[in-house]
């Protein structure tokens, strides 16, 4: 509840500095003698502040839930497990593909690959919180890789091109088996 009450302050003390400024700087008809006498200064110096405020409190909100992310160990877990289902599920997709229709494949896609790939997506958050932004850049550059092709891989199925189909299964597995293997050597 804090976190929501510091994003809302934080919104509007920016958004009012901002305005107040923008107000402030346009209020008054310029004078072509004495540009910088047409600003009331006072006016403008205390819409910076007020802004400078909200900046204060996004931020503050942001470091905020970037510490309840990075030190959840069961968050870490959860993530990493997702990445690991989703890879299995892959994998399993990539085994039993020769037997399956495009629309099997569609199927098996939505529902058995898109859950986890969600909820890993959804707390990646935690990977950079832990271990920095390097080892986020490399685990979600091969996870996109491997979605790209999992997405490709749907598409195709939808337009019945098996070859294809078969060829991104087999790139997405590759790199979702390289983005957990970023994960482990952090």
């Amino acid at each position: 509840m804090q976190q929501v009450t510091l994003t809302i302050c934080g919104q509007i003390l920016l958004w009012l500095g901002f305005l107040g400024g923008a107000f402030a700087s346009v209020q008054y008809t310029e004078v072509a003698e004495a540009p910088w006498q047409t600003i009331p200064w006072g006016v403008y110096a205390g819409s910076v502040l007020v802004g400078t405020a909200g900046v204060v409190c996004l931020r503050r909100e942001k470091a905020i839930r970037q510490s309840l992310s990075g030190s959840s160990e069961h968050g870490f877990e959860s993530v990493k497990q997702s990445l690991q289902i989703a890879n299995e599920k892959i994998g399993q997709l990539q085994s039993t593909l020769s037997g399956m229709s495009c629309e099997e494949v569609l199927e098996f896609i939505d529902n058995e690959c898109v859950p986890p790939i969600n909820e890993f997506a959804d707390g990646r958050a935690v990977i950079s919180n832990r271990f920095g932004t390097s080892t986020y850049a490399a685990v979600m550059t091969e996870f996109a890789s491997g979605e790209r092709y999992l997405n490709r891989a749907w598409s195709a199925a939808a337009d019945g091109y098996v070859d294809e189909v078969e060829r991104s299964v087999s790139h997405s597995r590759v790199f979702f088996a390289a983005a957990i293997d970023q994960l482990k050597q952090a």
